[in-house]
């Protein structure tokens, strides 16, 4: 007799479980379908992550929409923003590998022509001038578009303003059409560089020649408190080698004459120096002055539809 309420308990149990698995199924299926993400809000979340300045997050999930959508016709902007990311990130050598491929692969369209100028910025940023500037000359002889010419030589005079090369600046600017240094502000920004004759300098030799006296070089660089420093130390020292050869203390003498002779070696090299030092901050801070004239940030490669981004990057 005991047997039949267990048995009765079973049949409910398994009535349960039948009874529960559709909907079980049911939400398996929903949580499933919650988790499928199509190319359209894959693409603006990894836009929105770029904007943010989360450029890691970003290049993750563009690379992800290339992956999962390789066919939508926004890869190559996909592709060019991982490396408009790598820039912002400072990775420029990955970020000029990814410019490279993009106007190899896009050649002929306008989001080649914006990885030409981001490929030169990318290369400039790790030293490389004359890549540089040799990126500006390639995309230079793929097209007869004088606005876009004007916007290359516009691109050219700034590589000469980071290196200090204030003439060769004004040269390549004045080679910009009369409608495009309009647009790109080339006349106030030519008589602005037209001032760099009046950054003042220091001759590092004349500094040298200043440190035979102590502490002069220093007071020729305008650093007061290192010529007072330098002139005291310096004084200081050959006095006391003095008077320990003159109290016939020649071992002490000779060990603080040696020591002196290092103080008064730097005295002269820190003169020569510091007049190198002065003549690049003062070169650094005109063109930073320039910087007002510089366009806005690039807008990005136009996407299907006409629309355009725009990022802010600091360049």
């Amino acid at each position: 007799m005991s047997s039949l309420p267990r048995l009765g308990t079973r049949l409910i149990c398994m009535w349960i479980i039948v009874s529960a698995m559709p909907w079980a199924s049911t939400a398996t299926v929903q949580a499933a379908a919650s988790l499928i993400i199509d190319a359209d809000r894959q693409f603006t979340y990894a836009q929105s992550r770029l904007e943010a300045g989360a450029v890691d997050e970003a290049v993750a999930e563009f690379n992800r929409f290339i992956h999962f959508f390789p066919a939508d016709p926004r890869v190559p902007q996909a592709r060019y923003q991982i490396g408009t990311a790598l820039y912002a990130a400072g990775r420029y050598r990955e970020a000029a590998a990814t410019f490279d491929a993009v106007s190899v692969d896009y050649a002929g369209s306008g989001l080649a022509v914006e990885a030409y100028f981001m490929l030169s910025r990318s290369h400039a940023r790790q030293g490389m001038r004359e890549q540089a500037m040799l990126d500006l000359h390639n995309l230079m002889a793929l097209t007869t578009d004088a606005a876009l010419i004007d916007r290359i030589h516009f691109e050219m005079g700034w590589l000469y303003i980071e290196e200090g090369r204030w003439d060769l600046a004004d040269r390549e600017l004045d080679r910009i059409t009369t409608d495009g240094q309009a647009a790109h502000q080339v006349p106030d920004l030519r008589r602005a560089l037209s001032a760099s004759a009046t950054i003042s300098s220091k001759n590092p030799t004349t500094a040298g020649i200043l440190s035979i006296v102590p502490g002069g070089g220093q007071l020729y660089n305008g650093r007061y408190r290192d010529a007072l420093s330098a002139f005291l130390i310096n004084a200081g020292l050959i006095w006391a080698a003095w008077e320990s050869f003159d109290n016939e203390l020649y071992a002490l003498g000779g060990v603080i004459s040696f020591v002196g002779f290092g103080f008064y070696a730097g005295n002269i090299y820190g003169a020569v120096s510091g007049a190198h030092k002065y003549n690049r901050d003062r070169k650094a801070e005109f063109r930073d002055a320039l910087y007002r004239f510089r366009q806005p940030p690039l807008a990005m490669a136009p996407i299907t539809g006409g629309a355009a981004l725009r990022l802010t990057v600091n360049f």
